[in-house]
């Protein structure tokens, strides 16, 4: 691809599959899909890359097919990063400001920023994201950009995301063993609140709830900033291994099921409504209740949601979250998921698909896609793709993702 051309690729790098978006900034700004593609994920597990040759075969197989079908060159690339080892915390700082008529400068705002964030990490943790939540100037808070005010002394909240620095370098040198560079890690959290949330969900105070195949990822988004980010053991495969033991069928037989037979809602299933079941090896399949297999998914449907809404409760988010949960991800498809989530949670519930991007297709617009997409929502915002930078070098806080790029492994 063209060097002038401001082109992005992203990879959504789950258990299960990779999602491959290949996106470019519109002349307003706004990221339009040239690219996509799906294929099958080996070598991760739950975030944790568990076998280095495999994941880095999936991932070049991935970039092969999107350059197969079009006249793309993938070379550095976004990708997405989760798992329990993410931890997210809120932290305070505030620093006088001295200059000339007190205005607030970049530097002002970046050196803030980093008294903020002095809390000493442990060797083994990276940053990743460092999301400002507002800026205090005086007593005046609410302030998403001080820069030109003028105050004496300015004060800033932080969302501060860190992962184990050997897990994030696990898979940027499975990316680079797939002759590909990492430009960006973004976690999912980020990326899909940002690819799923409307304006007024934002404002208000919304949980995006990602319900991958391995991991569940859940982030709380208020007033524009984001004020907690977890992450669950607990996701999709579970519900499909669940019913693979209960209904003593294959795996992937449990995946068919779950998707064409699958309800959270048993209640609602009638008793005398049966489906077959293949059996384990040669067994001949059999015929079984469908609400039993619906029961399965319920109980860890709700085990899911309690876990959930423990995060949510240790967040604080019930208060503020005032638009509610929006659930998506790949296992947000499950029938009947919505309205358990409502009675759990005890606050409204959608299901939430990509926005906000041009080119999307039927394929892209689900919730599947949402961490890709907003891979390549971020990237394509201005000051992601060449960070800028002031006089004396430093990146401006206020960008979404820290920039990280790593040459060879």
């Amino acid at each position: 691809m063209s060097k002038k051309e401001r082109f992005v690729s992203c990879f959504d790098v789950g258990t299960q599959k990779i999602c491959v978006v290949v996106a470019r900034t519109g002349a307003d700004g706004q990221a339009e899909i040239v690219g996509s593609g799906t294929a099958p994920s080996n070598g991760i597990v739950r975030g944790v890359v568990v076998d280095m040759e495999q994941l880095s075969d999936a991932l070049r197989r991935a970039g092969q097919e999107i350059e197969a079908g079009s006249d793309l060159s993938i070379d550095w690339v976004t990708v997405s990063i989760s798992g329990d080892h993410i931890q997210g915390f809120n932290c305070h700082g505030a620093i006088p400001i001295e200059g000339r008529n007190n205005e607030v400068t970049v530097q002002d705002v970046v050196q803030v920023v980093a008294a903020a964030q002095s809390i000493p990490l442990p060797p083994t943790r990276e940053i990743v994201h460092v999301l400002p939540q507002e800026y205090v100037l005086d007593t005046r808070g609410g302030i998403r950009q001080p820069v030109g005010l003028t105050g004496s002394r300015l004060e800033v909240d932080l969302h501060v995301v860190t992962s184990d620095s050997a897990q994030m370098q696990n898979l940027v040198n499975a990316v680079n063993r797939a002759q590909m560079r990492v430009r960006k890690v973004i976690c999912k959290h980020i990326a899909s609140a940002e690819a799923v949330l409307t304006r007024d969900e934002k404002e208000l105070g919304a949980v995006v709830m990602d319900i991958g195949a391995g991991t569940t990822d859940v982030a709380l988004v208020v007033r524009h900033g984001v004020r907690y980010t977890g992450t669950l053991p607990v996701a999709g495969a579970h519900f499909t291994r669940d019913l693979a033991v209960g209904l003593r069928t294959p795996i992937d037989e449990a995946e068919r099921i779950k998707r064409e037979s699958g309800s959270a809602l048993y209640e609602d299933v009638a008793e005398d409504d049966m489906i077959e079941v293949p059996g384990v090896g040669s067994r001949s399949p059999r015929p079984m209740p469908r609400r039993f297999a619906c029961e399965i998914l319920h109980h860890r449907a709700v085990e899911l949601l309690e876990l959930v809404r423990e995060q949510i409760d240790r967040a604080g988010a019930a208060e503020q979250a005032l638009a509610g949960v929006v659930v998506t991800g790949g296992g947000s498809m499950l029938n009947g998921l919505m309205e358990i989530a409502e009675r759990v949670l005890g606050m409204p519930a959608r299901r939430g698909v990509p926005q906000g991007l041009r080119g999307l297709t039927e394929q892209l617009a689900h919730p599947a896609c949402a961490t890709a997409a907003g891979l390549a929502m971020l990237s394509c915002q201005e000051g992601h793709l060449h960070p800028a930078r002031d006089a004396r070098g430093a990146a401006p806080p206020w960008l979404v993702n820290r920039f990280l790029s790593w040459v060879g492994s």
